[in-house]
């Protein structure tokens, strides 16, 4: 936001009828050799962090989810209500459909959206919703559509400058909708506002936050208003970094939404129907199935029983010297009792039995020890029975499926007696007959049973084709005992078995490896929809940020035909940092220009077409900064007058939060915005990323928190997005959600935490709900 006033004005000029009465301008870096500060471009003082480009020469975003953080700077300065401006510029876009579904005119979106507090205009405060909303509309590629009308290509200068000088003007903007073949792409409009120009020329020395020549933008009718700030029909991504400079947004003034040209111009950019060449987004590697005949590999799986014992008590060295390529993570060792048994069976004669006839009596014997055992997690086996682990997708599930774990399974337990009998119960011995009973049953077990397989380490990951072969191996364990009597006329005998069978099915699956490759351009379909998710630090105040693992799929046209393909980046810092610190331009700086806010952008050029200045791609990380130097006055002392005092001086910009109701604007810092992110550390919620859903499969989990006076109640926070379609925050306050989702896509939304205490935070939750 910089502190320049540039003697333009608006007017508003209503265009009825007119076919391309909105326009939008597009970002990209300064690589054209026309775009330099005597020509009014790459400004720093204005804070510009790029030029505009052509049609077809756009940058854009190409990962669906993208997240942001604010660091301990911000939170210190800002508060919890800094965090919720911020948080409610990114609702709005997250709000938004995918673009193509919106009408061919965008009637659905106003032409102006802003609206003024007069109490925050005469306190010359700044709102911070409404200026991260239009930063965030530059970082997906948006420039300012109204300055960027007209703009100068080429300039000679005469000996007798200005007269003399010759200029060559150019347009920037483009209407909405595309033109018929007998009109200009190009627009003068901008929200319904039509828009000329004069050529503004300084010769030399041109002052600070200007270049030598420009082309300014005026109304058609050549009116002058009081200001920039009188347009109400400002787009917002005009607003991008600067209050008072062209079109800023101006003191007091904040945004609603986002208005009818910043709609299209992110439509132009992340339309499905806008194929550009682009490289591999970056930090992700795409998953890419080598389908040549040579790649075609064999997996056979293995007996899962024998991994889970193997597991149980061998240490890590030991499984892994077993079990070749198995990873293992989150070892716990612990002791436990160990009960073994003895069985002995011995053979008796009961009095009054028959002659010839013993009975067996089984004794068992148990004997306790005292074992280590170990308690794993194997991100790298994948069983028929458990679920499959995160990114890979297998097309033929009938061989493995995903599902909950099977902690039981049957055994076949065939008992057997054979013994000498005799005819007459109470005849001579010798005089029987040998007597056989075998009996069969199926005992349920706690033992899981199946099979399973070790990923493959040669690859990212395979595409299982067919199930060659499958074959089903038992196993036989038997105990047996017998007794043997012998007699001067007989031999009398009894024998005693158990057989246990259990089995286990062997697959012999052809597969295709899966490359992770980080360099696969290619013609990519334009997104249609970001989300943006929030990812605090550690403790929220912290300095550290945990790793978030993003999987997503973007579609490459090949060959004619659309192909998905699947992604997977790991992202090791924020894509976008809000920050704070003191921007104030220093000693022996001009004290006239200065900014409010800065920002970076990535601008990756590396598949940039041969004489073209685009198409190209935004990548993260990039970093969003809000002055915190506080109150800042103005003073100056020209042509022997003084203005040196308190009664002279000017206001700077505040950074603050307001809107048109009668609420007092909030100003930063604030005691009541810190106290509540003191709330935030005492009241912690400890589930901000619930577990992942699936359309049409019933959903339920539990909000839960910690800290404070307990007895938690969870309800929504003010102004809070709602839950995905189909699932529902309890109304009770129990922190229950619930349901059974219907569109895929990844939400957030806003709880507030209450404690026994009344004391409440607002914490952001994020779900993802699976196709």
């Amino acid at each position: 936001m910089l502190h320049i006033l540039k003697k333009t004005a608006w007017i508003v000029l209503l265009a009825a009828g007119v076919p391309t009465a909105q326009a939008f301008s597009l970002l990209g870096p300064v690589n054209e050799a026309w775009q330099v500060r005597d020509l009014g471009y790459n400004i720093g003082e204005r804070g510009d962090i790029g030029a505009p480009k052509n049609l077809g020469e756009e940058y854009r975003r190409n990962v669906p989810t993208l997240f942001y953080s604010c660091d301990q700077a911000f939170l210190d300065f800002f508060g919890a209500r800094g965090l919720e401006a911020v948080d409610s510029a990114m609702a709005i876009l997250n709000n938004l459909s995918p673009l193509s579904s919106y009408s061919a005119d965008l009637s659905e979106f106003p032409l102006e959206s802003r609206r003024q507090n007069f109490r925050a205009s005469a306190l010359r405060l700044a709102d911070m919703k409404s200026h991260t909303l239009s930063v965030m509309l530059e970082q997906l590629g948006l420039a300012d559509p109204i300055r960027y009308v007209w703009d100068l290509h080429d300039r000679t200068a005469a000996a007798t400058c200005p007269v003399g000088n010759q200029y060559l003007t150019t347009m920037r903007n483009f209407g909405i909708v595309p033109s018929a073949l007998d009109q200009l792409q190009y627009s003068a409009y901008v929200n319904g506002v039509l828009i000329t120009y004069y050529i503004q020329e300084f010769c030399q020395n041109p002052p600070a936050g200007y270049g030598l020549s420009e082309a300014v933008e005026i109304p058609a009718d050549g009116s002058i208003a009081n200001g920039f700030g009188d347009n109400p029909y400002l787009p917002v991504a005009s607003a991008a970094g600067s209050i008072l400079y062209s079109s800023g947004l101006g003191f007091g003034y904040f945004f609603t939404g986002l208005t009818r040209d910043d709609v299209a111009g992110l439509r132009y950019l992340m339309r499905s129907g806008n194929v550009n060449w682009e490289q591999v987004p970056a930090g992700a590697q795409a998953f890419v199935t080598n389908t040549a005949p040579s790649a075609v590999q064999l997996l056979v799986t293995s007996n899962l029983t024998d991994l889970i014992n193997a597991s149980l008590t061998n240490n890590d060295a030991a499984l892994q010297a077993l079990y070749p390529n198995l990873q293992i993570v989150g070892t716990v060792p612990y002791f436990t009792t160990l009960v073994t048994s003895n069985t002995v069976i011995t053979f008796t004669n009961y009095p009054w039995s028959p002659v010839g006839v013993s009975t067996p009596i089984t004794t068992v014997v148990y004997t306790t020890n005292v074992i280590q055992a170990y308690r794993r997690s194997f991100p790298n086996v994948v069983t028929n029975y458990l679920n499959l682990p995160t990114g890979y997708v297998f097309p033929n599930n009938n061989v493995f499926r995903s599902g909950v774990a099977q902690n039981y399974s049957y055994v076949t337990v065939i008992t057997t007696n054979i013994g000498s009998g005799s005819s007459d119960p109470y005849g001579s011995p010798g005089n029987g007959t040998t007597t056989t009973n075998i009996t069969t049953t199926s005992v349920l077990t706690n033992m899981p049973m199946g099979d399973f397989f070790i990923v493959p380490t040669n690859s990212c990951g395979y595409v299982l084709l067919s199930n060659v072969l499958t074959r089903v191996f038992y196993i036989t364990n038997t105990v047996f005992g017998t007794n043997t009597s012998t007699t001067t006329t007989s031999t009398n005998f009894t024998f005693f078995s158990q057989t246990f069978i259990t089995s286990w099915t062997n697959h012999n699956i052809a597969y295709l490896p899966i490359d992770c490759l980080t360099n696969y351009p290619g013609l990519r379909r334009g997104i249609e929809h970001v989300t943006f998710v929030r990812r605090d630090f550690d403790s929220l105040l912290g300095q550290f940020y945990y790793p978030e693992t993003n999987l997503f799929s973007l579609t490459t046209v090949t060959n004619s035909r659309d192909l998905s393909l699947r992604y997977n980046r790991v992202v090791t810092q924020p894509d976008f940092l809000f920050t704070a610190a003191d921007l104030s331009p220093g000693p022996a700086q001009d004290t006239g220009v200065w900014n409010d806010l800065a920002r970076n952008i990535r601008f990756n050029q590396a598949n940039v077409l041969n004489g073209l200045a685009g198409p190209g791609t935004i990548d993260a990380p990039s970093s969003v900064t809000f002055n915190k130097s506080g109150p800042v006055f103005y003073n100056i002392s020209t042509n022997q007058q003084w203005f040196l005092d308190e009664l002279t001086r000017s206001a700077r910009s505040t950074w603050a939060s307001f809107d048109d109701s009668t609420n007092a604007p909030i100003l930063y810092p604030n005691g009541t915005s810190i106290e509540e992110m003191e709330n935030l550390l005492l009241l912690t919620l400890t589930t901000p990323v619930l577990p992942n859903g699936e359309v049409g499969v019933q959903y339920i989990t539990q909000l839960q928190a910690t800290g404070g006076a307990g007895g938690f109640t969870f309800y929504f926070a003010p102004n809070s997005p709602g839950m995905p379609p189909g699932l529902i925050l309890a109304g009770d306050g129990s922190g229950v959600v619930y349901g059974t989702p219907t569109v895929p896509g990844t939400y957030d939304f806003v709880i507030r935490i209450t404690d026994a205490n009344a004391r409440w935070a607002d914490w952001q939750v994020t779900v993802t709900i699976n196709p």
